[in-house]
């Protein structure tokens, strides 16, 4: 289940971005069209009146606003027509410039950003460029120097720190801390890092040890392309069940995670084998595949969780922790959930786990709801 969740995600972000590349070039169109109005009528003023000045700021003045402070005008990238073209790939200086941003020295990235040819000095948008070169291969001097001297940090930039070298992330995201990003900034859509580095323990602690909410998540409705998280969300908790991580589900837990937000034990009942989704037909798991996800289970339970909770959603789904475990073909987990008190008979979209399973080719699921089904006559 996780890897399909996975894929729908990405699929989701991936047409997301696609339409708003469209709007940002129109952004910039309309934004070029009024700079190119204010400044005929700038020079208008200009002509008419010796003694006034353009109200427009230098580019001096604009690039050395608030450096580096989150939630700035320039927490994006800029569309100021005087800025956009910065990074240009046919600037000439930009090769020489990635590759000292990749390599070094400091003193030849300074040279180039206080270099007067072009004639103007570096915007924020090269500087910028500079600095996600300088995060992704792990040179943090240069990353260091950059931000000094005004490199803004924008929301996706954070996330070119998990491609550079083990070491060298913290020490990043430090740095970056130093200059008014938290582990709580949002992405696009309020995504924030937590969830994303539940599988990655050197992160995921240093998250948690320095405040990360683990409520907070991606907008379900993706409504605000700039707006904050979704403050009620199971994002990391969902996540680290999925995965069987009883060590990260239980960090969540004791970290303030509430169960109640979403749905972590249909994540652990529901994972398949890579590969396979509980939605696909004839899914096997291995009895070791199987039992991986109980303790996760257990825990979650213990602390809480609902074994009849229904997943409420306006897509089809399987809306029970058991019959996600009948989907994905694991008997130990159906065993576990009849034990601590699942029915199997609540019935969604799919059908009921027991109905489900009769149209399975694994007799000992069938036998192991038939058994359930008679006792619960005999009880009667």
């Amino acid at each position: 289940m996780e890897d399909t969740l996975s894929y729908q995600l990405y699929a989701s972000r991936s047409r997301r971005h696609g339409v708003n590349l469209r709007l940002r070039r129109m952004a910039f169109a309309r934004a070029h069209e009024q700079h190119q109005a204010m400044m005929g009528s700038s020079a208008r003023n200009t002509t008419g009146n010796s003694n006034s000045t353009p109200s427009q700021p230098s580019l001096q003045q604009t690039m050395q606003s608030q450096p580096g402070v989150m939630g700035s005008t320039y927490d994006d990238l800029p569309l100021d027509p005087r800025e956009y073209d910065a990074i240009d790939r046919e600037d000439p200086f930009l090769p020489s410039f990635e590759h000292a941003c990749q390599h070094g020295p400091v003193s030849t990235v300074q040279s180039l950003v206080s270099s007067q040819t072009p004639p103007q000095p570096r915007t924020r948008s090269f500087l910028h460029h500079g600095l996600i070169v300088a995060l992704h291969v792990g040179n943090i001097d240069i990353a260091r120097y950059l931000l000094s001297v005004g490199a803004p940090i924008l929301r996706l930039t954070p996330d070119n720190i998990l491609n550079a070298p083990l070491d060298q992330q913290i020490p990043l995201f430090e740095l970056l801390l130093q200059y008014g990003w938290t582990v709580d900034t949002p992405a696009y859509y309020g995504a924030v890092f937590l969830p994303r580095v539940v599988d990655k323990p050197h992160l995921f602690h240093w998250f948690l040890r320095h405040g990360a909410n683990p409520n907070l998540g991606e907008q379900r409705d993706t409504h605000d392309r700039d707006g904050g998280p979704d403050t009620d969300s199971c994002d990391a908790l969902e996540r680290a069940a999925g995965q069987g991580n009883v060590e990260a589900v239980r960090l969540l837990l004791d970290a303030g995670a509430e169960i109640q937000n979403g749905i972590p034990l249909h994540y652990a009942a529901g994972t398949c084998p890579p590969g396979t989704s509980p939605y696909d037909r004839g899914v096997t798991s291995s009895k070791e595949f199987d039992t991986s996800r109980i303790p996760v289970m257990a825990l979650l339970v213990e602390r809480g969780a609902d074994v009849n909770k229904e997943h409420n959603s306006r897509h089809m789904v399987a809306r029970y922790a058991i019959l996600l475990a009948v989907m994905a073909g694991a008997v130990e987990r159906v065993r576990w959930l009849l034990e601590h008190g699942a029915d199997p008979e609540l019935k969604g979209p799919y059908g009921s786990a027991v109905t489900y399973a009769t149209t399975m080719r694994s007799e000992e699921m069938r036998s192991v709801l038939d058994e359930w089904v008679r006792a619960k006559k005999v009880d009667k």
